[in-house]
């Protein structure tokens, strides 16, 4: 009898014998009240094996790492095998489609209260808590903005983390915390979506348009700018040749200055000459050297007197000279008659 009896504790705490993962926490919960109060739980911590009466105790393994809940429209790359992306209405009354990845996990704290109120496994969890309370908080927070708003990604980062700390707020008391909330693709309906892609598509257009335009006006700057440096260099010849003209016309006035200088003062010389020679000649003696210097230029000159009827010539030369020296006192040779002209 002793032996049936050591063989069935035996085979109890064989078959009592649990353990737990080094991600798992285990939860032993008391189904009969023999020994302690049912309902009464004690988890046990990761990485160990533990004794639990499987017929007087209940037990539960549930994982404390972090989880992802992957609501997207792709069905290969959600939790759901068909589209599960969240919809929610602008201000402005556009819908729009996003997807969303909520990373939480239970708190080790609260395990016994999870396991009792929320569900035993982390699909149970998920699907029971975590999945509907993330939809209708992002749904919220995210109706607050219009399209346009969407579109700046301040914004959009902002109104994630607001939905994230909210989220966390409200699942806090049930034993899940709330890592990040990261708001990934999103789509508008198709009709809005169209007219966002033709108002980019113009955008660009525009973009493209200023581009163009900006080059243009550098390469017309810069063709300016070389047309300037030829008109400046065309400039400098000018102003070059200009004063190169101006130096040689500056230095033939001066030339001409001087020899107008140098003509008027030999003009005033002579004039002073001549001014000091009439007076001399009107002083006595003055008539006589006139007539001296008369009589002294005819007798350079070989004047010939042909008489109308008489074809004798006569030399005048002599005559002045005879005559000259009659008047000043000389003796004066008789004028010769001019030799007959030969016949023809």
């Amino acid at each position: 009898m002793k032996r049936l009896l050591s063989a069935a504790i035996a085979a109890l705490a064989l078959a009592g014998c649990e353990s737990t993962p080094s991600t798992e926490v285990g939860v032993r919960t008391s189904l009969v009240g023999v020994f302690e109060k049912r309902g009464v739980q004690q988890v046990y911590a990761p990485g160990g094996v533990y004794l639990v009466v499987p017929v007087l105790n209940a037990w539960n393994t549930l994982s404390i790492a972090q989880q992802n809940l992957l609501m997207n429209a792709s069905p290969s790359d959600g939790d759901r095998p068909l589209p599960d992306d969240i919809s929610f209405k602008t201000k402005d009354g556009n819908n729009v489609y996003i997807d969303v990845n909520v990373m939480w996990r239970v708190d080790p704290k609260m395990v016994g209260s999870v396991v009792a109120n929320v569900g035993k496994s982390v699909e149970q969890i998920k699907e029971r808590l975590v999945r509907p309370y993330s939809r209708s908080v992002i749904r919220d927070v995210f109706n607050e903005i219009s399209s346009e708003e969407y579109y700046q990604v301040a914004i959009k980062n902002k109104m994630a983390a607001r939905a994230k700390e909210q989220l966390a707020a409200e699942l806090s008391p049930y034993g899940i915390a709330v890592d990040m909330l990261q708001v990934h693709q999103h789509r508008f309906d198709r009709e809005y979506q169209n007219a966002i892609n033709a108002q980019k598509q113009a955008e660009a257009d525009v973009q493209t348009l200023m581009e163009q335009q900006k080059s243009m006006e550098e390469a017309k700057r810069s063709e300016l700018q070389g047309k300037r440096a030829g008109w400046n260099k065309l400039m400098e010849d000018a102003l070059g040749e200009a004063g190169r003209v101006r130096n040689e016309a500056d230095g033939y006035a001066q030339t001409q200055v001087n020899l107008a200088k140098a003509t008027l003062a030999r003009a005033r010389a002579e004039s002073a000459a001549t001014v000091k020679e009439a007076e001399a000649l009107s002083k006595m003696g003055g008539e006589a050297f006139v007539k001296m210097e008369v009589s002294k230029q005819f007798a350079k000159k070989k004047i010939l007197l042909v008489p109308a009827a008489n074809v004798t010539t006569m030399n005048v030369n002599k005559l002045v000279e005879a005559m000259a020296a009659e008047v000043f006192g000389g003796s004066a040779k008789e004028p010769e008659p001019a030799s007959a002209p030969s016949e023809p």
